[in-house]
């Protein structure tokens, strides 16, 4: 099994270990998507109350991960995560026992800020132990294998809602995060040696954020990753409105086809592994952001379509697309930010939720009579992702490698 050059970890279990911490937020959010109208009936809340704790755990996420930044490049990786983790885990079991609902949306973004811990270290390691393609390859396996939680949660979700309701859900979170904890403990090394360490990582990291906006060759690539990535927000938040309301499927074949869609996120995440090593990640961006936008024009004109499968296969790819474009564009901005990875990491992760949470709170307050929110959700970030990259090509020329 091959190691870590720097660590001695074997890769795949180093691998292996980030991708599980990095799949909290799409488990806290994907699993209980089906379960929104029966978590709104125990509270005794409105559905429109009850699905603010999706946009504010996403909130959370973006506050968290600036939080997250300075702690981790002050007090090395792996100390701020178990705290993370741990605030992940306490507030799951706090959710088991609130009654209300606006303590409950409250508590969410708490959890948010620790499940944040997980994508921040994750990316801050990678930039630690690998650079150029290989730190581009490594962040695809990452985010392939992340996709196991996109693509199994709502499909999971569904059963434990239809065995034990949604209290089940958050037990399986305080499981997770249990069990996270002990493997970061076990596995994981400490990839930032104690020299390298700021003395006052949080008077810096406004120092180190101020860099890093002035950066075009930080920036753009940062806001293409967030605005690729708000596509998908934009399809898990209106996902239960237009399969479930729109197209009248059941808990369980909702997701199913959640289940399937996100599933091309691993498949295009494999085709980039492969691409890598032919072609740079510019050149991937430059080449895929047009047929990703593509296929968001096309959603938009197939979105009153009576057909399922007529809207749901364009869909696939440009999911699909997602899991290919996103992690160029993260590895291209990290890459920039190598000297204050935690505080890359950190706002590289601020930048995708705070547009997620844009995103998903406009496509929420959307009418479903069609499936015209989900489209308009990817197709509009695609475009601006399109002209963003070509706008800062075009201020800041660079050579489009391929090999």
């Amino acid at each position: 099994m091959p190691t870590s050059a720097k660590t001695g970890t074997p890769y795949v279990l180093l691998v292996t270990v980030l991708a599980l911490l990095a799949v909290f937020p799409p488990v806290a959010t994907d699993m209980y998507l089906s379960g929104l109208d029966q978590l709104a009936h125990s509270l005794g809340a409105s559905d429109a109350a009850v699905e603010l704790s999706l946009s504010l755990f996403f909130l959370g996420l973006c506050v968290g991960q600036l939080i997250m930044g300075p702690a981790i490049d002050g007090f090395g990786r792996k100390g701020p995560l178990i705290v993370g983790i741990a605030v992940f885990t306490v507030t799951s079991v706090a959710l088991l026992l609130v009654g209300d609902v606006t303590i409950f949306n409250g508590l969410r973004a708490v959890q948010a800020i620790g499940a944040c811990a997980g994508m921040v270290v994750g990316r801050a390691m990678v930039t630690d132990l690998f650079e150029g393609r290989e730190a581009a390859k490594t962040m695809t396996v990452l985010v392939m294998l992340m996709t196991i939680g996109p693509v199994m949660a709502p499909f999971v979700g569904s059963l434990f809602l239809t065995a034990w309701g949604w209290q089940s859900i958050f037990v399986f979170m305080v499981i997770l995060g249990l069990a996270s904890a002990t493997l970061s403990m076990i596995v994981l090394p400490e990839t930032l040696p104690k020299e390298q360490r700021g003395d006052t990582p949080f008077r810096d990291a406004f120092k180190g954020y101020a860099r890093l906006v002035s950066n075009p060759r930080f920036l753009i690539p940062a806001f293409v990753a967030a605005l690729v990535q708000a596509a998908m927000f934009a399809f898990i938040t209106a996902s239960a409105g237009v399969f479930k309301g729109v197209y009248g499927l059941d808990n369980m074949t909702y997701g199913l086809l959640f289940g399937l869609v996100a599933a091309s996120l691993a498949v295009f995440s494999h085709v980039n592994t492969r691409l890598l090593n032919h072609y740079s990640p510019e050149f991937l961006l430059t080449a895929c952001l047009p047929v990703f936008a593509l296929l968001g024009g096309g959603l938009f004109a197939l979105s009153s379509t009576q057909n399922l499968w007529v809207f749901v296969v364009p869909l696939w790819f440009a999911i699909g697309f997602v899991g290919l474009l996103s992690a160029n564009a993260m590895s291209i901005a990290m890459e920039a930010a190598r000297g204050g990875a935690g505080v890359g990491s950190a706002l590289l992760g601020a930048c995708q939720f705070a547009i997620a949470f844009l995103c998903s709170t406009v496509v929420a307050l959307m009418t479903a009579e069609d499936a015209s929110p989900m489209a308009i959700g990817i197709f509009v970030p695609a475009l601006a992702a399109l002209a963003l990259w070509f706008a800062g090509r075009l201020i800041r020329p660079q050579e489009v490698a391929t090999t």
